[in-house]
């Protein structure tokens, strides 16, 4: 059973702008969810960090909050060898109960390892991890508590991974309500944000498989449910998979495409991103 009572959370609630006034304008990047498209993250990095371009905070959603936890602990070159090295055998601890197919709990191992077995108020990065509050019908936010705990609760889709028990709730997948956690960010402290879509511009292929019918259908769910918060950021990245699967990651050649994709995308928005800084 998945009970995880230490993890702190602040309710999800809509927000237009930064929430209080800074000396110094704060760059928030917001890593949407998306599976095996998450690879795309990695391009963004490493065009922010090519362009000396530091986030003072970052969210993340599924596996967005994987890309955040990582930029909170590692630069690119670290966070390229970790992801290039992945392989998903690595985080599927499978599960014969009625509850889920996948436990979760190696993919909170897996996250620990890799940042240090660290709460989330100890990263060198302000960070916030947004998962979903079945019991209560909102989105939650974990700001802190053990990293892996809160990217596993963060990643439990739905019927795929064995929900999380939070005190008395149910906590499922951040993408249900949250697919890219800009509210979030803004209630960080962020003036500016960057939202990572690695998941609206594109729907997986449609197929008569099981693991095809619910990601097209969480696609759809997902979508409409997070359109007008992903519309709220300053920057919108919107990235468009070469190979729409949400399940497979891919050999290195396919991974390699997925960062080029997310590094021209942010390279194309950094004029304006440059401008919006410039300008705060």
């Amino acid at each position: 059973m998945n009970q995880y009572d230490d993890l702190v959370t602040v309710d999800v609630k809509p927000q237009q702008g930064a929430i209080k006034a800074h000396q110094s304008s704060k760059l928030a990047i917001a890593f949407g969810g998306g599976a095996a498209r998450g690879m795309m993250h990695l391009g963004v990095i490493k065009a922010l960090e090519e362009q000396g371009v530091e986030a003072d905070i970052v969210t993340g959603t599924s596996v967005g909050s994987i890309a955040a936890v990582l930029y909170a602990t590692h630069d690119y070159e670290q966070i390229a060898e970790i992801l290039y090295e992945f392989s998903e055998h690595q985080i599927v601890d499978l599960n014969l109960s009625n509850k889920g197919l996948i436990k979760g709990q190696a993919l909170a191992r897996w996250v620990n390892q890799h940042t240090g077995n660290r709460n989330l108020s100890e990263l060198p990065v302000t960070t916030g991890i947004v998962a979903t509050n079945l019991s209560q019908q909102k989105a939650v936010m974990f700001v802190d508590g053990n990293v892996g705990e809160a990217v596993q609760t963060s990643s439990s889709v739905p019927g795929v991974f064995v929900p999380i028990y939070h005190h008395d709730d149910i906590l499922v997948d951040g993408g249900v309500l949250s697919l890219v956690p800009v509210y979030g960010a803004r209630q960080l402290g962020a003036d500016i944000v960057i939202g990572v879509d690695v998941f609206c511009s594109a729907p997986p292929p449609l197929k008569y498989k099981a693991a095809n019918t619910v990601a097209n259908s969480f696609w759809i769910q997902s979508c409409i449910a997070t359109k007008d918060e992903i519309e709220t950021a300053d920057i919108v990245v919107e990235l468009n998979p070469i190979e729409p699967s949400l399940i497979e990651f891919g050999h290195l050649e396919e991974r390699e495409q997925a960062m080029q994709i997310g590094y021209d995308a942010m390279m194309a928005a950094m004029p304006e991103l440059l401008a919006l800084i410039e300008q705060k």
